[in-house]
């Protein structure tokens, strides 16, 4: 099908019948709420906690060795190079929910959201370094085990009694509305969930707007203008990048404000 008559149309028009409801603001501070700020990550970026989680699920080595892989855990490179975009991450993703629409804020849940956000890149720590800092485009093999880290992350975090909620947000934060990302999802619909969605979008900003060892930083309108691709193209829910369009907005206006009073 040639999308390319939805270039034209508002966000919200680009999936028909999506409704235009306002959002009520009413926002969720990261720092006030039933997931401290940092405490969870700080607590599980710890080796000793790292070799239990991996002694108490062997998928974790099944998964490594699949790509002849050891365990070697390295906390310092994902402090180095993860740990600030995952607490972004959860950041941005509460002020998506603080923008949603009534109807569909009442459908996530931002307790799942904020430590799905926080914790979803954790695997990380299993990715060899020459990897996850490498300069320049991965090849297809390098990108196999960039891609296991989603996988990495829910199978280490499976042995911490966590809800199964947030271990589908980890899990699936690289997939898309039509399922086309990784790892495999067999039933788009109920494991790509309004709290996963939000997870992904977030994810996804963070990374564009952000220095990374292989590009440099995007501006928020260049990160917007790539994501809008992936809404014309069925890939991200118009109504969550109305959400993330409108937390980008009130960002900016309230840095402007700063900026008028300094």
């Amino acid at each position: 099908m040639n999308f390319s008559v939805y270039n034209h149309l508002p966000i919200g028009q680009i999936y028909v019948g999506a409704p235009q409801s306002t959002p009520t603001y009413r926002p969720i501070k990261t720092g006030t709420d039933s997931v401290s700020v940092n405490r969870e990550l700080d607590r599980l970026l710890d080796r000793r906690v790292i070799q239990d989680m991996i002694d108490a699920n062997p998928v974790v080595n099944s998964i490594l060795k699949s790509q002849n892989l050891k365990p070697d855990i390295n906390v310092e490179n994902f402090k180095n190079t993860t740990y600030n975009h995952s607490i972004d991450t959860r950041n941005i993703a509460v002020g998506i929910y603080n923008n949603l629409p009534i109807d569909l804020k009442s459908e996530a849940n931002v307790g799942y959201i904020q430590k799905g956000a926080l914790l979803h890149d954790i695997g990380k720590v299993l990715i060899p370094e020459k990897i996850l800092n490498k300069q320049g485009k991965l090849s297809e093999k390098e990108a196999e085990i960039m891609h296991l880290h989603s996988k990495l992350s829910e199978s280490l975090l499976s042995s911490q009694n966590i809800d199964p909620e947030v271990l589908n947000i980890v899990k699936y934060h690289h997939q898309n509305k039509k399922g086309t990302g990784y790892p495999e999802i067999k039933n788009t619909l109920k494991g790509y969930d309004i709290n996963t969605e939000i997870v992904s979008l977030a994810d996804k900003y963070s990374a564009l707007t952000e220095k990374r060892s292989y590009k440099e930083p995007l501006t928020k309108d260049q990160a917007l203008e790539i994501i809008r691709k992936d809404v014309i193209d069925r890939n991200i829910n118009p109504r969550v990048y109305q959400a993330l369009e409108g937390y980008v907005n009130r960002q900016m206006k309230n840095n402007s404000s700063i900026a008028v009073l300094n």
